[in-house]
């Protein structure tokens, strides 16, 4: 039976260029084909919430015992034993016959950029429609002759702002704390492409967690406010 959602807020802000691969289906000239993905609507990047998720879950199964164990069993596809916590947080496909044993406790949002974001985009020449352009050459170890090529990204100190929303059960284990595990995890990693040459480090900002029972879904009661415009220390301390 349900009992709560915790509901986290915050930004995810770019500390390096950040590249989420998209498609173009026109390559104009003197453009790029290693395009990043925006919104349909207002032309301008996100980060699409199955990105974000699944970095998170997969940078906690490797962190995870029986989590990492059952994607060796499953010879590289998601964690779905029973004793692995990133099925219980991240559930499970609705394709595996497990589905119905972990539905998912955690629902990522697709994360769009901040008014801030928009409007420094706007004062830079050199960024257009959200994104720069980074060239890189790769050189024939030989022949040392050069191909040349650029990537498109979004350049630092852009800032997205995203909601998480984890579910409660009342037969669960205490699992947030997983949730920002996986969270720390990605500051000390990468998100999207190209994060081993620098791309893609990224921290979260300005977290807020509150707290929305029963009551506030069935008498529309007040939510309770734990914590605002915290970083992922306080944040985890607010719910110790």
């Amino acid at each position: 039976m349900f009992k709560e959602n915790f509901v986290i807020k915050g930004e995810l802000v770019c500390e390096t260029g950040l590249h989420i691969g998209g498609s173009n289906d026109n390559i104009d000239i003197g453009g790029t084909d290693n395009v990043i993905i925006r919104d349909v609507v207002s032309d301008l990047p996100f980060i699409p919430g199955s990105s974000l998720k699944g970095k998170l879950r997969s940078l906690f199964e490797l962190n995870d015992k029986e989590s990492a164990q059952s994607v060796m069993k499953n010879k590289g596809g998601p964690a779905t034993d029973g004793d692995s916590k990133a099925a219980k947080i991240f559930g499970v496909s609705a394709d595996n016959n497990k589905a119905l044993d972990f539905p998912t406790r955690l629902i990522v949002r697709d994360a769009f950029p901040t008014e801030e974001s928009i409007e420094l985009w706007s004062k830079q020449e050199d960024i257009v429609r959200g994104a720069e352009l980074k060239y890189e050459n790769n050189l024939n170890r030989i022949t040392s002759a050069a191909t040349p090529r650029n990537i498109e990204r979004i350049p630092k100190g852009s800032a997205f702002a995203f909601e998480f929303i984890f579910s409660v059960y009342e037969e669960d284990e205490d699992n947030l704390m997983g949730v920002f595990e996986a969270m720390r995890l990605l500051e000390d990693n990468y998100l999207g492409g190209s994060g081993s040459r620098g791309f893609g480090k990224v921290k979260f900002a300005n977290i807020s967690i509150t707290k929305r029972g029963q009551d506030y879904y069935k008498k529309d009661m007040d939510e309770e406010v734990i914590i605002e415009n915290a970083d992922i220390s306080e944040a985890v301390k607010s719910i110790n």
